[in-house]
Order: C-alpha cells, then structure tokens, then sequence
C-alpha cells in the first residue's frame, strides 16, 4: 500500500493511531494509580480489622467492564470469560462488604 492510500483509509475511517495511543495510555495511567491506591487502602483495612470488600468490588467491576467491552470489540471468548469472572468477584466482594456492614 503507498502513503496515500493508507492515509485516505485512515481518513475515511476515522481512526486516529496517534490519538488511541494517547487514549490507551490515558487509560493504563488512571489503572495504576486506581490500583495504586487501592491496594493500600485494602491493606489498610485488613490490618485493622476493617470490612474491605468494597475496594476488591470497585477494582472488579472495573476489570469486568474492561473485559465486556474487549469482548464487545473482539468477540474474543476469553474476554468473555474474565468478564464473567471479574463480574462474579465484584458482586461477592460487595455481597461479603454488605454482609459485614450490615
């Protein structure tokens, strides 16, 4: 393919490579410092004998809505499966949360 036939696909489609690297960097930057302050706070909570299933909660749902919408993309049934796996987690993290705070 030359050069302009490529940057004429490109602009018919749309895509922007630049731009969904800044996006997917954007995105691995806020999931870190998610995590990063996650985990702390969950040690935090086991050490002092806190509920912590709402942090593990948060941090599934994340994970399930990550993998739902790769499998919405790629239609790839490994997506699917750790999106059910993480959604399963999330909601007994928040059932364990709520059974201990309520």
């Amino acid at each position: 393919m030359r050069k302009e036939e490529i940057l004429d696909r490109y602009r018919r489609e749309g895509a922007d490579e630049g731009l969904d690297q800044v996006n997917r960097r954007g995105d691995d930057a806020g999931f870190y410092a998610l995590l990063g302050l996650a985990l702390p706070l969950m040690l935090y909570q086991v050490f002092r004998a806190l509920p912590f299933g709402d942090l593990s909660a948060v941090l599934f749902a994340f994970g399930a809505a990550g993998m739902f919408s790769r499998y919405h993309s790629t239609k790839d049934r490994r997506c699917l499966g750790f999106g059910i796996f993480n959604a399963l987690a999330c909601l007994l993290s928040l059932g364990w949360y709520l059974w201990l705070t309520l």
